[in-house]
């Protein structure tokens, strides 16, 4: 939100498409993450714990299966992340 009010403030012809591309892109990354649906549950949180946003303790509870699902999605994002 700071960043995008100081790209407002310092607005000129060429500065206001860089403000709506920073804002989309923002727009869609926490629409990738922050999607509730069931089936995306995993994914979303694989996301936050590569994030370290939760660790493995808040996910105390989730079946054995969910877990082994969300660790590999954060494995995923760290080796993509380390290429």
């Amino acid at each position: 939100m700071q960043k995008a009010k100081q790209m407002a403030n310092q607005i000129k012809e060429q500065v206001e498409w860089e403000l709506e591309r920073f804002l989309s892109r923002r727009r869609k990354d926490i629409d990738r993450k922050y999607v509730f649906r069931v089936s995306r549950l995993t994914q979303v949180f694989g996301i936050l714990l590569f994030e370290r946003r939760i660790s493995e303790e808040e996910l105390r509870g989730l079946e054995e299966d969910q877990m082994k699902a969300v660790r590999s999605t954060a494995r995923v994002l760290l080796e993509e992340e380390a290429a």
